[in-house]
C-alpha cells in the first residue's frame, strides 16, 4: 500500500448535519441529538487507520501480538486501567507519513505513539483504545471521541464480555460500513473450559472426532452470529473470527486445554485429543484470515472504496439517529393534523359556529346603505363621464335624484342606527375566540409541550379586535364591489351621445332663435331692408331668449341625469338581489373571521410543518450528498 499522503474532497455533511441538528434543537427548545462525525476528517488522506475496541480484559494487546507475530505492545505501553491514552503502533519507516493523520486524531485526544519494526504491520496503523467498560468514566469518552476518526474497528470480544450492555452500547455508537466492521471473539480457548460435547451418533473413530470439532466450531460460530445480530450487526461469515490470540499454535492451545481440564498429559481425557488438536487448528486458520483481511496490502483505490463507505454509512446512520433522537416523522405527522383546514373548520364551527355568521351578517345588512344612497354615488360617477352632464349636476343633482325617485323602483329601507351586533346569545366574540384558541392547544398538547408554541399564539382579546375591525369595514367593502359591478357593464359616452348634448345647448340659446330671425327676413320676399334684419337678428339673441334657451337645456339635461339615476337605481335592486341570494355578507364574516382568528392560530403550526418538513427533506438528501 502507498502511505504518501494525498488530498480528498470534503463534502459539506459534517456541517449539514450539525446545522440541521442545532436548528432543530432550536425548534424543540431541547440539547441537540449526540451524533459522533469524523468521517470526513479521515478522509483527508488514503491511509488506514485500524482500531482496537473491547473492554477489559479481552486481550486487545495480546492480539496486537498475535498479529504481528512479534511483541509490539508490551506491559509499559499497554492501556491499564488508570491511563486516558489511546497508543498507535506504527512501523518505524512509516512515522513520519502517518504523522498527519495522527494529528488529527490527537486534536481530539492526546496519542501515544509506539514504533515498531515488525514488517507484518507495515501496512497499517492500529490503535489501541481504552477499556470503555472500566471504573474510570474519561475512557468511555476518549473511545467516543475516537472511534469516528478510524477506517476500520475491530472489536475484541470474549465468551464472558460477549452478553455485556456495555458493548453492545457501544458498537452501535460506532458508525462504519459494515464491511469495515471485523468482530474477533477472543480466548476461545475458554469455550472449551466445559469440555467437549458427547461424541454420540457420530461414532468413535478419527473421521467422527473430525465431525465433532467441526459441528463444535459451527455451533460457536453460529453463537457469536446471534450475539452480535444482537448488538445490531448482521456481520458476514468473512469478517468475524474466533480467535485465542493467547495460545495462537496449535501446540499451545492443546496444552492450554489439558491444563484446564486438569489433564496436563491426556491421560483421562485421551479420546478428546484429536479433537481439540482440530479445533485448535480452526483457531489458528481463523488468526491467519484474520491477518490477511486486515493486514494485508491496501491500494490507494481501496482506501478510498473504504473511506467512502464509511462516510456513505454514517450519513445514513446519523441522519436517521437525529429524525429518531426528535422523533421528527411523528411531531410532523401531529403538526399536519393540527394544522389541516378540514381540523381548523371543525373547530371554528364548534367555536364560532354558521349561525354566529349569520347573525353578524344580518346585522352588517341592516347597517348597510340604503338603494338610493348607492343610486346617488353611481350618478355621480356617471355624470363625471359626461362633461356637459357634469356642469348640470352639481347645481341641478338634487333635481335629478328627485325626479329619478319618482321614475324609479320604490326605495328600500333606510341605514338602521347604532353599532353592529357582535354578541350572540350573550356570548362576546372575545369569547368565542378564546374557546377556540383553549380547544387548539388542548387538542394539540403534545406538539405544544415539544415546541413551546403557547407563546407564538396571539391572545384572544388582540384576535377579536383584529376580527371586528375587518368586520366593520366588510360593508364598504362589499357596497364597492356592488358598484364596481354595475359600472363595469357601463359602456364608455359615445361621440354621437356627446354631439347630441352639443347639440342641445347649441340649438336652444344659439341656433334656434338666430335660424328664426333668417327664417322670418327670408319670409318677407327681400322687403324688409337690411337694417331691420339685422334688428330681427340681435332681438334672437336678447337675454330672456338666450335665458330661456339655457333653462330648456337645463331641463332636457336634468332628465337625460334623472333617468340615468333611476336606471342606475334599479341596477343597485337587481345587483342586491343578485347578492342576497349568495349572502355576501354571511360569507364575508366568515372569511373575515378565518383571516384574522383561524389563521392567526394555525399559523404557528404551519411554520413549524414547513420548517420541520424542509429539516426533514434536508436530512434525507444528506446521504446522498
Amino acid at each position: 500500500m502507498s502511505l504518501m499522503v494525498t488530498a480528498v474532497d470534503k463534502t459539506p455533511f459534517v456541517n449539514d448535519l450539525g446545522e440541521i441538528n442545532r436548528d432543530l434543537a432550536a425548534l424543540f427548545h431541547c440539547e441537540p441529538a449526540r451524533i459522533a462525525l469524523g468521517a470526513d476528517a479521515a478522509s483527508g488522506d488514503n491511509l488506514v487507520v485500524c482500531g482496537l475496541l473491547g473492554g477489559k480484559d479481552v486481550g486487545k494487546s495480546t492480539l496486537i501480538n498475535a498479529l504481528a507475530n512479534t511483541e509490539v505492545s508490551r506491559e509499559s505501553l499497554e492501556v491499564s486501567e488508570g491511563t486516558s491514552r489511546p497508543i498507535a503502533y506504527v512501523h518505524e519507516d512509516m512515522q513520519r507519513v502517518v504523522t498527519t493523520r495522527l494529528r488529527e486524531i490527537d486534536h481530539h485526544v492526546p496519542v501515544d505513539v509506539a514504533t515498531h519494526n515488525a514488517d507484518i504491520l507495515r501496512n497499517v496503523v492500529l490503535v489501541d483504545l481504552p477499556d470503555f467498560d472500566s471504573e474510570f468514566p474519561d475512557h468511555l469518552r476518549i473511545v467516543r471521541a475516537v472511534a469516528p476518526l478510524l477506517d476500520r474497528a475491530i472489536w475484541v470480544l470474549t465468551p464472558r464480555k460477549i452478553g455485556d450492555r456495555a458493548w453492545v452500547e457501544m458498537f452501535r455508537s460506532v458508525i462504519k460500513d459494515a464491511r469495515n466492521v471485523f468482530c474477533v471473539l477472543n480466548k476461545v480457548d475458554e469455550l472449551l473450559a466445559d469440555g467437549l460435547p458427547p461424541t454420540g451418533k457420530n461414532g468413535s473413530g478419527n473421521a467422527a472426532k473430525d465431525r465433532l470439532a467441526e459441528a463444535f466450531w459451527q455451533d460457536q460460530h453460529e453463537w457469536v452470529a446471534s450475539s452480535i445480530e444482537t448488538a445490531g450487526c448482521a456481520q458476514s461469515t468473512d469478517r468475524r473470527f474466533l480467535v485465542s490470540a493467547a495460545f495462537n499454535e496449535p501446540d499451545r492451545f492443546v496444552r492450554r486445554t489439558a491444563t484446564v481440564w486438569d489433564d496436563p498429559d491426556f491421560a483421562t481425557y485421551r479420546p478428546d485429543a484429536p479433537t481439540v488438536e482440530k479445533i485448535a487448528h480452526f483457531a489458528c486458520s481463523e488468526l491467519d484470515r484474520l491477518r490477511e483481511a486486515v493486514l494485508g496490502p491496501v491500494t490507494v483505490e481501496e482506501s478510498d472504496e473504504i473511506k467512502r463507505a464509511n462516510r456513505a454509512c454514517e450519513r445514513t446512520v446519523t441522519a436517521a439517529r437525529i429524525a429518531e433522537h426528535y422523533e421528527l416523522d411523528r411531531t410532523i405527522e401531529r403538526l399536519a393534523d393540527a394544522s389541516s383546514p378540514g381540523y381548523y373548520q371543525r373547530v371554528f364551527n364548534e367555536a364560532i359556529g354558521p349561525e354566529y355568521c349569520q347573525s353578524v351578517g344580518d346585522s352588517l345588512r341592516a347597517h348597510a346603505r340604503s338603494d338610493t344612497g348607492l343610486a346617488d354615488e353611481l350618478l355621480e360617477h356617471r355624470a363625471l363621464r359626461w362633461p356637459l352632464l357634469r356642469l348640470v349636476y352639481w347645481p341641478f343633482g338634487w333635481m335629478s335624484r328627485m325626479v329619478g325617485r319618482r321614475i324609479g323602483p320604490a326605495s328600500a329601507k333606510g341605514r338602521t342606527t347604532g353599532d353592529v351586533e357582535l354578541n350572540l346569545e350573550g356570548q362576546t366574540l372575545t369569547g368565542r375566540v378564546d374557546l377556540m384558541r383553549a380547544r387548539i392547544l388542548a387538542d394539540h398538547a403534545l406538539v405544544d409541550k415539544q415546541l413551546h408554541l403557547t407563546s407564538e399564539l396571539p391572545d384572544s382579546t388582540t384576535l377579536a379586535d383584529q376580527a371586528t375591525a375587518g368586520i366593520h369595514g366588510l360593508g364598504p367593502a362589499i357596497e364597492k364591489k356592488l358598484l364596481d359591478t354595475i359600472r363595469g357593464k357601463d359602456r364608455r359616452p359615445s361621440l354621437l351621445g356627446k354631439a347630441a348634448l352639443w347639440c342641445v345647448l347649441l340649438w336652444f340659446p344659439l341656433v334656434q332663435p338666430i335660424a328664426e330671425g333668417i327664417l322670418e327676413i327670408l319670409s318677407q320676399g327681400g322687403t324688409i331692408d337690411t337694417v331691420h334684419g339685422l334688428y330681427k337678428i340681435v332681438a334672437a339673441l336678447s337675454a330672456p331668449r338666450l335665458i330661456a334657451g339655457i333653462a330648456i337645456v337645463v331641463a332636457v339635461y336634468v332628465a337625460l341625469l334623472a333617468g340615468m339615476y333611476a336606471r342606475g337605481l334599479r341596477a343597485v335592486r337587481r345587483a342586491r338581489e343578485l347578492q342576497d341570494e349568495s349572502s355576501p355578507w354571511t360569507q364575508g364574516v366568515e372569511e373575515t373571521l378565518t383571516t384574522q382568528v383561524a389563521l392567526p392560530l394555525a399559523r404557528p403550526f404551519l411554520d413549524r410543518h414547513e420548517r420541520l418538513t424542509t429539516l426533514q427533506a434536508r436530512l434525507e438528501h444528506v446521504p446522498q450528498g
